[in-house]
């Protein structure tokens, strides 16, 4: 093999972070890094890149899906929103892609919250005369996030009224009852100061298990109060999020970058390469089985923890010897998050009064959105116009509860769309949809656990779902989250060059102090482009 055939940069992951690097690479300040611009100049200007994902799609963990019957509307089965604080995602989307956008509302005060077998609207969790939860004096009449933000008020006075860079810095240094936070499970923490009753109000009426599980403290309040406090305003990109990732793939292949699909990295590990210089070598299995071996100087895995701990752990980086490299790659943990979309021919939820945003319970569905709601009426031709609900959205041991129905061997495979006069035929089902269509059992069990959460005894039957469960492979889980005990602004830099002797670099949301956020994911990535390539911060970014 000669130089020629040696890539200069080879990225594993066709996600965000992926071909964002790939992307910045070829395009964004090349002549002032430091590192490629004696082998750029030497290609004429260009260099060879190649992003390899295993799968047959760019994305990852962004999904974007269109209903049958309803060809305006995106539904996302992964990521789905960013905010106007996330500096990086926000400038992207807006400035440099300049993609639609539209509101993303969360809270409505009409919002349905089914508690303890009570119905409630979402602007009653803070009166304590109408919740099933028998809170402290201390703790009435405030709703699930403004008990956070008390409890975390009662750890570190005045928290709420720090600045972002402020509350970072103080939440480093510090020390609860003789132990820095980064000490403290978050679940631990709050019961030191919230009572049971208010923890379980602040939980269940959250729709989440994951925002107050036992994870680092540190992180876990910034994630908390930052990410989903009350004041957070979200936004949707309207033609689906996964818009993102496919652009910023067309646009890395149009600077001279390559995408090969189906190919499957088993292994690496450092090599000489036939100039004599330090490189690596890269063995990928294709779908049918077929092994490649591939030279790069510079390898990046855009990946997350369970994707990397899947390929052999042989090698300068991997091997399990190398104990700092496995310390690094232990900080977080994969967290376990299921969605599901239901197709109806009318939004029969209107009936209760609910038209937009999300509604909670303690049933394993969890949390509910009503889809694509933007632009239209209440009300206006229900007879006539489909629908579509964010039927559950959950994470944690709630998960098992729906994959007992997905294997469960007397139930029907998939779900049988029903053809009415809401849907054209020929247009069931649209490609993508069917690809992640749910099964019967699981359908027929969310649909009844919607009527019970809407109070309602009839709702029509859906004609459509379909559903993803990022616990599956190669992901092990929808995000990740900071482990107890470990500084994730230690981490953070660290792990982007985890081994200092081999030219192997991480990014991804996973090692973030934006998990489970597309910011994350391109955070990381600067931070290595920046750190390891020499590449200075994009003309774009804009300070939000």
């Amino acid at each position: 093999m000669t130089s020629s055939s040696v890539l200069d940069v080879a990225i594993v992951g066709g996600g965000v972070s992926g071909v964002y690097s790939g992307w910045r690479l070829l395009t964004d300040g090349i002549a002032e890094a430091d590192s490629l611009r004696a082998l750029a100049a030497q290609k004429g200007g260009k260099l060879d890149i190649t992003v390899f994902e295993g799968s047959h799609r760019i994305g990852g963990r962004l999904l974007s899906v269109t209903p049958p019957g309803m060809p305006h509307i995106r539904c996302e089965l992964g990521g789905m929103r960013f905010t106007s604080a996330q500096t990086l995602v926000y400038s992207l989307v807006m400035n440099k892609m300049q993609l639609a956008t539209h509101d993303f509302p969360v809270s409505e005060p009409e919002n349905i919250a089914y508690v303890r077998g009570k119905h409630l609207r979402t602007q009653e969790l803070n009166d304590s005369s109408k919740i099933p939860y028998n809170v402290l004096w201390s703790e009435k009449d405030r709703d699930p996030s403004t008990l956070v933000a008390y409890a975390v008020n009662q750890i570190i006075p005045g928290y709420t009224n720090l600045s972002r860079q402020q509350a970072r810095q103080v939440l480093r240094e510090t020390v609860f009852e003789g132990r820095p936070l980064y000490q403290w499970g978050f679940w631990n923490l709050l019961l030191k100061v919230l009572g049971q009753e208010a923890f379980s109000l602040a939980e269940q009426a959250s729709g989440y298990n994951l925002l107050l599980n036992n994870w680092n403290a540190a992180d876990a309040i910034p994630f908390n109060l930052d990410d989903f406090g009350k004041q957070i305003q979200y936004y949707a990109v309207s033609d689906g999020y996964e818009t993102v990732p496919l652009t910023l793939a067309e646009w890395f292949e149009e600077a001279g970058g390559a995408i090969r699909f189906g190919q499957w990295l088993q292994s690496f590990d450092t090599t000489q390469l036939p100039d004599g210089t330090q490189g690596v070598s890269l063995k990928f299995r294709d779908d049918e089985g077929r092994e490649a071996t591939i030279l790069a100087r510079h390898l990046i895995l855009a990946m997350p923890r369970h994707s990397i701990e899947r390929l052999d752990q042989t090698g300068v980086v991997l091997d399990k010897q190398n104990h700092h490299v496995h310390y690094l790659l232990g900080a977080v943990k994969p967290i376990p998050m299921f969605k599901i979309f239901m197709c109806y021919p009318y939004p029969w939820w209107e009936a209760v009064g609910v038209t937009k945003g999300q509604s909670v319970t303690d049933m394993p569905i969890r949390q509910s959105y009503y889809w694509g709601v933007e632009g239209r009426q209440p009300g206006a031709d229900r007879n006539n116009t489909n629908a579509v609900l964010m039927a559950t959205y959950d994470d944690g041991n709630n998960v098992d509860f729906w994959a007992g129905l997905r294997t469960n061997p007397q139930a029907k495979a998939l779900f049988e769309p029903l053809v009415n006069r809401f849907v054209d035929p020929e247009a069931l089902p649209y490609p993508e949809w069917r690809t992640y269509r749910a099964p019967r059992a699981m359908v027929q069990e969310i649909h009844r656990q919607l009527k019970v959460m809407h109070g309602l005894p009839y709702a029509p039957e859906p004609y459509d779902a379909a559903y993803r469960d990022w616990a599956d492979e190669p992901f092990g889980g929808a995000i990740n989250l900071w482990n107890i005990h470990y500084k994730s602004w230690e981490v953070i830099p660290a792990i982007t060059q985890p081994e200092a002797s081999a030219p192997v670099y991480i990014c991804g949301e996973a090692y973030s102090d934006e998990q489970g956020w597309v910011e994350g994911a391109l955070s990381t990535a600067e931070i290595m482009l920046s750190q390891h390539f020499g590449l200075p911060q994009p003309d774009w970014l804009s300070d939000t």
